[in-house]
């Protein structure tokens, strides 16, 4: 079983570099942010992990394309693709939709949900997400690629929704009680990074990039 999985991986890795990137980072900021410290140090540094998450994702692409660059200079045939057989642009293109493109798409995804969560705020007259969530749930968006990190977000509320419905004709609560998802965001993340491997790679439909 075990062995299956892990041979869906790599061959998973050919939709998402960043795959093993979003594994590690998940597991820090799991610890970070199951952490016992006071709230104001855990916004603090779970804002710390979003800024290192995307300095280091920046890194892991410019490391790939300077590999990439070094293995077709080395290689008798490739090396004409690249200047002076050839314009930069040629590899830059290359570069772009191999090791950036789906890092520019995830940072878009999260400035999306932060966008989302201001509007939801907006709509409702109020602030209906704890301060740990403002910075959660876009940091989450950096490990799913998108549009699937929308796909996370709008799941989340859906499940959040079903919690408010069951526990409304369970205890005949009023709606006015407020019911929040911020526990299980991390767990969610986990659960749709562990499946990508076992669901993208077998339904073409889903590998849909734009």
């Amino acid at each position: 079983m075990w062995q299956f999985y892990f041979v869906q991986i790599f061959q998973f890795l050919q939709y998402d570099i960043y795959f093993p990137l979003s594994f590690v980072f998940l597991v820090i900021l799991s610890s970070v942010y199951f952490s016992k410290v006071e709230e104001s140090k855990k916004k603090r540094n779970l804002s710390l992990v979003f800024v290192f998450t995307i300095i280091f994702f920046i890194f892991w692409s410019a490391l790939l394309t300077f590999w990439q660059y070094q293995l077709w200079r080395s290689n008798p045939i490739s090396r004409y693709l690249l200047p002076p057989y050839q314009k930069i642009d040629y590899f830059l293109n290359y570069a772009y939709f191999h090791f950036w493109r789906d890092f520019f798409y995830r940072l878009l995804g999260s400035v999306l949900l932060l966008f989302l969560i201001n509007f939801l705020n907006f709509i409702f007259k109020r602030d209906i997400f704890y301060d740990e969530e403002k910075i959660l749930i876009p940091i989450l968006g950096l490990f799913v690629f998108f549009p699937y990190n929308l796909i996370l977000v709008f799941t989340g509320f859906f499940m959040l929704l079903l919690i408010i419905i069951f526990n409304f004709f369970k205890k005949k609560n009023s709606l006015n009680e407020r019911f929040s998802f911020k526990n299980y965001w991390l767990f969610l993340a986990w659960l749709m990074l562990l499946c990508a491997p076992l669901i993208l790679i077998n339904y073409k439909f889903l590998q849909f990039k734009p």
